[in-house]
Parts: structure tokens; C-alpha cells; sequence
């Protein structure tokens, strides 16, 4: 039993009975509604200990909140026990290091990630002060700096981690959890490398073996440089035209841990090539010298420079991209998508663009006799009947057009007071 009590002075003070013993917590000044508060809550904490049950939302934050010169009066009358504070600091370490499945280059993302949190939270904050205010401030600084695509993934990292500190019962919600990460594509980034882009940088090239790393890129769709790392001399069927690759990226999917892909003209070309050069018990890997922790961004930088090509942007992946869009306008969507080792949402969403010869292509579809010979309906194309700028109802079964005025009018006679207010999709 717990009951509030207002001393001569004008402080508060919490009195819990227990039999014949009393404890008592001394809250100080405040206003009678904030003590009230906390008698409230110390009730409903004993509510739940007595039944067994944790504690609801709001208690659960309330104790996550409180000071703690007060958590420390609650721990001492035995109202709670004593609370396992982190900073956010020292979680994002230790969250890090139980990561063991993270790939190299995740790891280096996420501590990128981290510091950019740390800068803004602090490293000393406990992780359970730190609010959702703090976290919408935190995704608006990062715009203010940054792509929306980069602002999202690092939204994203910082939900990973106080999503963990929920699970490990730290802190009750995330204060993240209503912040939208936002959208990971940026379409202004995209390009695609042609043919002639291609040659010019092969020829600026030192070597077969430097040639053949741009090939497997543009050509043969591999991510670079990961799944170079793990290509052998023995998993390469040249009676088949075919080789095996292994992708570190999707290993942790079922079936995911490796893709056949076919030796592309291309590809056959530049291996045999390198095949050539190689002097008798060379190593069986491709690339030996190449690691998942080695980047290739100095080796394509050199090579551009060569060749005076100005370098796109996201160079290897634009080159994935690329071979994915001209294979997906060949062959069907589930054969690319084995090939090139993706999801079909992955694929729209970060490889397949439009090209100048698309629209081309769909330019010569419109002749005279696709278009509405009426001048009203000059604007309509591809033989799509109702298709106007103007205020106009779709009829795929006529070739006149009905303007919805029209119809609107007739429901307005029938009866005017029922439509009055509405939109076109008119309801009974």
C-alpha cells in the first residue's frame, strides 16, 4: 500500500506500508499533479510485481525516463531494481562486435553509420535519453547534408540499433520507430555505360587481367569486387560457356550462396585471354590478389583518367546495371534475374533504367493511324480512346468521347441534392 503525503515545508513524500514496516520516499517540491504522478505509478509498479505481469507502456517509460537521484529513492524503498544503463557509446560497440555474420564492407558501413550518430547524440547519452524529438532533428540534420538515399540508410542503421537495445529490454520503445527511413534509390546517380564508353576504357587499360575486371563488370553483371574474390580457373565449363560465381552479398539467402552464369562472348574473349598469359601452376583463383576489403575505386579512377573518359558516378554498379538493362530487353524477367543474381523488386529498384532508344522505339509506334482523327482528341496516342487534356470520360468500346459534365449533369437531374458535394466516382 502506497500513499502521498504533503509535509509542513510543502514537499512531497511517497509512504509504502508492508505489514508493519514503512519505507518512505522523499520527493521534494513539485507540483501536487507531478506527485500524484508518481504515486500513480509507483502503484501500478507494485500492481504488477504482486501479479507477475511486466510492466505496461506508459510505466515502463516513465521508469526508463526518471531521473536518477528519484531511481535511486525507488531502488532503495524496493519499488524497483536497479536499472542496466548503457550509453549509446557503449552499446553501439558492443552491438558491432556481436555482429560476427556482417560482411567486411557492413561493418565498415555501419561504423560510418555510428559515428555520424555518436557526433549528433553523443557518445556519453544514456540510450534510454535520448528521444524521438532528438531522432526526427537527427534525420533532418542528415538531409541538410546529405542524399535522401544516404540520409535513408543511415536512418535505417540507427533503427538497427535501438531496435537491439528494445529486444535486450534497455529501453521500452525506439524512439525511431515512427522516423520513415525514406526512399534508398537516387536516379540522378544512375547511368548508363555504353559500348563505346566500354572499348574506350579497355584500350586504357595496363593488362589482361585489368581488362577482364572491366568486362566481368559491364559484360558479365558481377558486383565488384566481391564477387571477383571468390572466381576459380576450375569452375570455368568452356565446353558449357558457362562459369560459376560466388556472391558474398546474397550467401546468407537459401540458394543464394552461388549463380551459374554463361561465358558472354565478351567474357569468353577476355578470359582466354588472361588464360594465356598465366605461366604453368598458377594459382586457381582469377584474381588472387584481389580481397573483399580491397576497392577498386583507385584502379577504375587511373584507368578513366587514361582513357579521358569523366568518370559516372557508382562506376561498377552503373555497369551492372547497364548489362542488366539490355538483357532484360532480350530475355525474360526470371532468366535475368538468375543471372544476374537479384530480386525482380531489387532490379526496378536499383539496375533497370530507361534509354534514349526506348522512347525511340515507342516514337515510332505513333503513325497517323493511332492518333484520333477528331482535333479535339489530338493529344491521345497509341490508339487509347478517351485519353485527353481535356475533362473527358475513358470508352474503350467507342470512338467518341462523352465529357463528363455531361454525366454529371444527367445525375444532377435525376436527382440533384444526392451527388451534390462529390467526385466523379459516384456512389449510391
Amino acid at each position: 500500500m502506497a500513499c502521498l503525503n504533503k509535509k509542513p515545508d510543502g514537499t512531497f513524500r511517497i509512504i509504502i506500508t508492508r505489514g508493519e514496516r514503512q519505507k518512505t520516499i522523499h520527493l521534494g517540491k513539485m507540483p501536487k499533479k507531478t506527485a500524484e504522478l508518481c504515486l500513480s505509478m509507483v502503484e501500478r509498479i507494485q500492481a504488477c510485481e504482486a501479479a507477475g505481469v511486466p510492466l505496461d507502456a506508459e510505466t515502463a517509460t516513465w521508469t526508463a525516463r526518471i531521473s536518477d537521484e528519484l531511481h535511486t529513492k525507488l531502488v532503495k524503498a524496493g519499488v524497483m531494481q536497479q536499472r542496466d544503463r548503457r550509453t549509446l557509446g557503449d552499446f553501439i560497440t558492443q552491438y558491432a562486435d556481436e555482429r560476427t555474420d556482417w560482411k567486411p564492407g557492413t561493418l565498415a558501413a555501419f561504423k560510418t553509420a555510428a559515428g555520424k550518430m555518436l557526433a549528433f547524440f553523443g557518445a556519453d547519452t544514456p540510450i534510454e535519453k535520448i528521444t524521438a524529438e532528438q531522432c526526427y532533428s537527427y534525420k533532418a540534420e542528415l538531409l541538410r547534408k546529405f542524399s535522401v538515399g544516404y540520409t535513408s540508410k543511415n536512418i535505417e542503421r540507427a533503427k538497427l540499433v535501438f531496435n537491439a537495445a528494445v529486444h535486450r529490454k534497455l529501453i521500452t520503445e525506439s524512439p525511431f520507430l515512427n522516423v520513415v527511413a525514406g526512399r534508398h534509390t537516387n536516379s540522378a546517380r544512375s547511368h548508363f555505360v555504353t559500348v563505346e564508353s566500354t572499348n574506350t576504357l579497355l584500350e586504357a587499360c595496363n593488362n589482361a587481367r585489368q581488362r577482364l575486371i572491366i568486362i566481368l563488370a559491364r559484360y558479365g553483371g558481377l558486383r565488384c569486387p566481391s564477387e571477383l574474390v571468390g572466381l576459380r580457373w576450375s569452375e570455368v565449363n568452356w565446353e558449357k560457356k558457362r562459369f560459376i560465381v560466388h556472391s558474398p552479398k546474397t550467401e546468407r539467402h537459401k540458394g543464394g550462396e552461388f549463380r551459374v552464369v554463361p561465358l558472354f562472348p565478351e567474357v569468353a574473349s577476355a578470359m582466354s585471354e588472361l588464360w594465356e598469359t598465366l605461366p604453368e601452376g598458377a594459382d586457381d583463383r582469377i584474381f588472387p590478389e584481389i580481397t573483399e576489403k580491397k576497392s577498386l575505386g583507385s584502379f577504375i579512377a587511373k584507368t578513366s583518367a587514361r582513357a579521358g573518359v569523366v568518370l559516372w558516378d557508382k562506376p561498377f554498379q552503373n555497369m551492372r546495371a547497364s548489362r542488366a538493362t539490355e538483357l532484360i530487353a532480350i530475355y525474360p524477367a526470371h532468366v535475368v534475374n538468375k543471372i544476374m543474381g537479384h530480386t525482380e523488386a531489387v532490379a526496378m529498384a536499383h539496375y533497370r533504367q530507361i534509354l534514349d532508344s526506348d522512347f525511340d522505339k515507342l516514337s515510332s509506334l505513333i503513325t497517323d493511324e493511332n492518333l484520333r482523327k477528331d482535333s479535339d482528341n489530338e493529344h491521345a496516342i497509341l490508339g487509347l480512346q478517351g485519353l485527353e487534356t481535356g475533362n473527358l470520360c475513358f470508352d474503350t468500346t467507342s470512338t467518341e468521347s462523352t465529357p463528363c459534365n455531361d454525366i454529371q449533369e444527367d445525375a444532377k437531374d435525376e436527382n440533384s441534392s444526392k451527388w451534390r458535394g462529390q467526385d466523379s466516382n459516384l456512389r449510391p
